[in-house]
């Protein structure tokens, strides 16, 4: 079976950009097989017009996939235990129809993004303020390699929740 790897610029950020991305794939033949983080492994098949949706829900059980299934959506793939892609026919009813619940779901990821990014950025800022301070080379370079691992920590955290938080306030203004 063929199958090829299509980058990702990240759902918190352009989550109804790549929904659309995986749309119009399909609509050529390559489906959704699994995704990561940084993109998503397509097969080769028949073209088919349907539409992908995302939610985010930690461990679910078998009801939550059986309530997305009797609305019209087949589960295609998780990431992590709580990053899932559903796929369902053009006439789908959409996963979120109403602002209040896209509001929630934002703002549940957004606070649940925050409590990693506000530790990272309080750490990174330590390291910063560390190199300030008059040490030996050997050490300045070890605080430098520290402060680099945390930036990317700390951009691979913050990114999302930017991401989350701007849709959040999004949907608080059409409250």
């Amino acid at each position: 079976m063929k199958r090829k790897y299509i980058a990702s610029w990240g759902l918190a950020l352009a989550e109804d950009k790549e929904m659309d991305k995986l749309s119009r794939m399909a609509a050529k033949g390559w489906h959704l097989e699994k995704f990561d983080t940084l993109g998503y492994t397509l097969f080769k098949g028949e073209p088919k017009e349907v539409k992908y949706s995302l939610d985010y829900r930690k461990q679910p059980d078998e009801d939550y996939f059986e309530l997305f299934s009797a609305s019209g959506w087949e589960h295609v793939a998780s990431n992590g235990g709580e990053i899932h892609i559903f796929k369902g026919d053009l006439k789908a009813r959409p996963i979120y129809s109403d602002i209040e619940t896209s509001y929630e779901k934002y703002s549940f990821k957004e606070n649940e993004m925050k409590r990693v990014v506000q530790p990272t950025f309080v750490i990174w800022l330590g390291v910063t303020i560390l190199l300030f301070l008059s040490w030996s080379n050997t050490i300045t370079d070890l605080i430098s390699v520290l402060q680099f691992i945390v930036a990317i920590c700390l951009i691979s955290t913050g990114l999302p929740y930017l991401g989350f938080l701007f849709k959040r306030k999004q949907f608080e203004r059409k409250l």
